[in-house]
C-alpha cells in the first residue's frame, strides 16, 4: 500500500459521510457481528443444517436487496478483498463441482450449502465495511462471545436456570458442553474472544466500555478452563500471541492481560480446589457452586475496576523514556523472540524430545486420570492421529480432486480400525485434503493464509487507529486457524461465522473518498455487480438441501405420529427437490416397510443404495427388508456388503 493509498483509505472525508451515515453503518456492523453470533452461539452453535442455513438465506437476501437498491456495498473493495472473496468463492464453486464425482452427492451438496452460507457472511461483512463500521463488528462479535461464554459458565454453577436438557451430553463428561453439547467446541469458540475482549478493554471509547471488556476476560477465560479444551487453550494462546505481537502501544494492553491473568488464576485456583464441581458428571453441590459463582463475580468487577483505574492511570501519567518502544525497536523485539523459539525447537529435536512428544501425539488417548484435569499434561491426540491418518490415505486415492465433500464418513467406516463412528477427520487441512484434493486445500489453506499475511503486512502500515482493530481481527483469525489445525470447529458454523467476519475487518475497506454520486458510476463498482449474481447462486445452493432436510425430517415427525400418508408425502416431496439425495428413498423405504408394502420398500433402499453405495447403512437396512421379502440370498449379499463398508463395527460382531 502506498503513501497516497493510506491517506485515501484511514483519512476521513467530513464532506461526503454525515454524522447519521456514520451512526447507520455502526449500528448495522454491530448487529451483523452480534446476532448471528448469539443466535448460533444458542443454537447449539448452528452444526445442524436448519439453524446454520437460515443465517445463511437472510445474510444473502440482505445482500441481494443492498446491491439492488445500490445501498451495498458501502465502500468500494479494495483488491485484498477482492483476492480473499475470489479463493473461498473458489473453493465453494470447486465443492459445488466435485458433486459430479462425489461418493455421496447429497452430502456434497449440504457441504456446498455449508459454504454458500460462509461466503455469504464474508460478502456482507467486505459490504458493510467502513471506518466505523470496523470498531463496531469487533464489539459486536466480543459482545456476543462474552454472554455466551458467560451463560455456558452459568449452566455449569446454576444449571436450575436452564432447560433440563441444557446440560445434557451426547457422552458422560464432566466438562462443560452447554451450549454446543461438545466441550472442545465451546472451549474454542469462548478462545476467539479474548483478542476481541483485549481490543474493547482498549479501544472502546468510554471508560464503562472499556471496564465491561476487560471485566469479560476472566470470565471467558473461566468458560475454556471449564471445558478442560486442550484446542481451546491453544487457540487462546495463539490469539493472544499474535495479538501483542501486531497491536501498537502495547504496554497499556500488557497491563490489562496481566490484571485479567491474575483474576484468572484466582478462579482457576478456587475451581480446581472444588472437585465435586470439577469433577461430578452431574450438578455439584450448591456449596461449591454459589462460591464459584461468588468468585467469578467478584473477580469480574476487580478486573473492571482496576481497568477504569489503568485508564485514567495511562492518560495522565507521562510514560518514562525506558518504557517508549519505537516500531523499529518492538521490530527487533520480535526477531529476538522469533529467533529464540527457533532454538527451542532445535534443541527439542537435538533432544529428541520432539520425537518423545510426536510418539505420544500418536497415542489414542491420554492417560486416565481421576483429575479432568489431568488430561492437560498430556499431549495424546485422542484419536487425531487415526483420523489424520485415514484422511492421508483417502487423499492419494484420488490426489486432485479428493473423495467428494462430505463423504470422509463413510471412508473413515471402511478404513478404520477404532471401531468408532466419526463423521469428520477433526481437522479443517487434513479433511480437506482428503475431499476435495489438492485443488480445494490450496484454495482454502491459500484463503485463509492470504488474510493472514496481508492482514499482519496491514498493521505494519496502518497509523495506530486502524492498525488496533485490523490487528485484533487478525489474531481471531490465527486463533481459528490453529483450533481448525485440530478440531472440527469448521462444520460448527458459529466459529467460522467470527472468523470471516473478522477477515471482513482484516482485509476490508476502511475508508474511500466517493467518486461520484450519479447511479451510472456508482454501478461501475464490480461489486455491485457482482454481489447479486453471487447472492442467486448462494441462495439456489442453501435453499435445496435445506428444503430437501425439512421434508424428510417432517416425514420422520409424521412416522411418529403414526400418519403414514402424510410421511409419504413428504418423503416424496424430498426426493422431488433433491432427486440426487439418498436420505428421501431411505425415508420411504422405511415408511413403506412399516406398512408392509415389501416390494416398494425394496424398490426404495435400492435406489437409495445407488446413490450413496459407499454407506454401509443403506446395505445394512437393504438386508433386513430383502429378508422380508423372502430373498436370502440378496439379504446375505447386501449384509456382506454392508459389513465390508464398516468392518469393525459392533454392530457385524454379534
Amino acid at each position: 500500500m502506498t503513501t497516497a493509498e493510506l491517506s485515501v483509505e484511514a483519512e476521513p472525508d467530513s464532506r461526503t459521510e454525515s454524522r447519521r451515515g456514520l451512526a447507520v453503518d455502526s449500528a448495522l456492523a454491530w448487529l451483523l457481528g452480534f446476532a448471528p453470533t448469539l443466535y448460533l452461539g444458542l443454537a447449539g452453535g448452528g452444526y445442524d443444517i436448519v439453524a446454520r442455513s437460515e443465517i445463511g438465506i437472510l445474510i444473502w437476501w440482505i445482500v441481494l436487496l443492498g446491491s439492488i437498491a445500490r445501498v451495498l456495498p458501502r465502500r468500494p473493495w479494495r483488491p485484498r478483498a477482492w483476492v480473499a472473496v475470489g479463493l473461498l468463492g473458489g473453493f465453494f464453486v470447486w465443492n459445488w463441482l466435485a458433486a459430479g464425482w462425489s461418493q455421496s452427492e447429497e452430502q456434497t451438496l449440504a457441504e456446498t450449502a455449508r459454504l454458500a452460507t460462509y461466503l455469504g457472511v464474508l460478502v456482507l461483512g467486505l459490504s458493510l465495511m467502513t471506518r466505523v463500521g470496523m470498531r463496531a463488528m469487533l464489539f459486536g462479535l466480543a459482545s456476543a462471545i462474552a454472554l455466551v461464554s458467560g451463560l455456558a459458565v452459568l449452566s455449569k454453577l446454576v444449571p436450575s436456570w436452564f432447560p433440563t436438557d441444557a446440560t445434557a451430553n451426547l457422552y458422560a463428561t464432566s466438562r462443560l458442553q452447554y451450549p454446543f453439547d461438545y466441550s472442545d467446541g465451546v472451549g474454542e469458540f469462548a478462545a476467539l474472544g479474548i483478542p476481541l475482549l483485549l481490543y474493547a478493554s482498549w479501544g472502546a471509547r468510554s471508560v464503562v466500555g472499556r471496564a465491561l471488556g476487560a471485566a469479560a476476560l476472566p470470565v471467558v477465560v473461566l468458560c475454556v478452563a471449564m471445558t478442560v479444551s486442550r484446542g481451546g487453550i491453544l487457540a487462546l494462546a495463539v490469539g493472544t500471541i499474535v495479538f501483542f505481537a501486531l497491536v501498537p502501544d502495547r504496554l497499556p494492553k500488557l497491563a490489562t492481560a496481566a490484571v485479567a491473568a491474575a483474576g484468572v488464576a484466582i478462579q482457576i485456583a478456587a475451581l480446581v480446589s472444588r472437585p465435586a464441581l470439577r469433577d461430578s458428571l452431574g450438578p455439584a453441590p450448591a456449596g461449591e457452586r454459589h462460591s464459584m459463582l461468588a468468585i467469578a463475580l467478584g473477580v469480574a468487577v476487580v478486573v473492571g475496576v482496576a481497568q477504569v483505574a489503568l485508564v485514567l492511570l495511562f492518560r495522565r501519567l507521562r510514560r518514562p523514556r525506558w518504557l517508549r518502544f519505537s516500531r523499529r525497536g518492538a521490530l527487533g523485539m520480535g526477531y529476538v523472540l522469533i529467533t529464540a523459539a527457533v532454538i527451542a525447537v532445535a534443541l527439542l529435536i537435538a533432544t529428541g524430545t520432539a520425537g518423545h512428544l510426536w510418539n505420544e501425539f500418536k497415542r489414542a488417548n491420554p492417560p486416565k486420570s481421576s483429575n479432568t484435569y489431568g488430561r492437560l499434561l498430556s499431549v495424546a491426540g485422542s484419536h487425531r492421529y487415526q483420523y489424520w491418518q485415514v484422511a492421508v490415505h483417502a487423499f492419494k486415492t484420488s490426489p486432485w480432486k479428493g473423495i467428494g465433500p462430505g463423504t470422509f464418513q463413510f471412508y473413515w467406516s471402511q478404513h478404520q480400525r477404532l471401531g468408532e463412528f466419526v463423521r469428520n477427520a477433526h481437522s479443517l487441512w487434513f479433511e480437506t485434503l482428503a475431499e476435495t484434493g489438492i485443488v480445494g486445500l490450496v484454495l482454502i489453506a491459500g484463503f485463509f493464509g492470504f488474510v493472514l499475511v496481508a492482514g499482519a503486512t496491514r498493521c505494519s502500515r496502518l497509523p495506530g487507529e486502524f492498525r488496533l482493530p485490523v490487528a485484533t481481527a487478525v489474531a481471531g483469525v490465527a486463533a481459528f486457524c490453529a483450533a481448525a489445525a485440530f478440531d472440527w470447529v469448521w462444520q460448527i458454523g458459529v466459529i467460522p461465522l467470527i472468523a470471516l467476519l473478522l477477515v471482513a475487518v482484516a482485509v476490508g475497506p476502511i475508508h474511500h473518498r466517493n467518486r461520484g454520486s450519479s447511479g451510472r458510476r456508482r454501478w461501475r463498482d464490480p461489486a455491485r455487480i457482482a454481489t447479486p449474481i453471487a447472492a442467486v447462486a448462494g441462495l439456489w445452493a442453501i435453499v435445496i438441501p435445506l428444503s430437501m432436510t425439512v421434508a424428510v425430517r417432517a416425514s420422520q415427525a409424521h412416522v411418529r405420529a403414526g400418519n403414514f400418508s402424510a410421511a409419504l408425502s413428504d418423503a416424496a416431496t424430498a426426493q422431488r427437490l433433491e432427486p440426487s439425495a439418498a436420505s428421501p428413498r431411505l425415508q420411504r423405504a422405511l415408511v413403506l416397510e412399516q406398512l408392509g408394502d415389501i416390494a416398494g420398500a425394496s424398490q426404495a433402499i435400492t435406489e437409495a443404495a445407488a446413490r450413496e453405495p459407499t454407506n454401509w447403512r443403506m446395505w445394512l437396512v437393504g438386508s433386513r427388508i430383502a429378508t422380508e421379502a423372502g430373498r436370502p440370498r440378496q439379504a446375505l449379499a447386501y449384509y456382506l456388503r454392508a459389513r465390508s463398508l464398516n468392518p469393525t463395527s459392533l454392530i457385524f460382531r454379534r
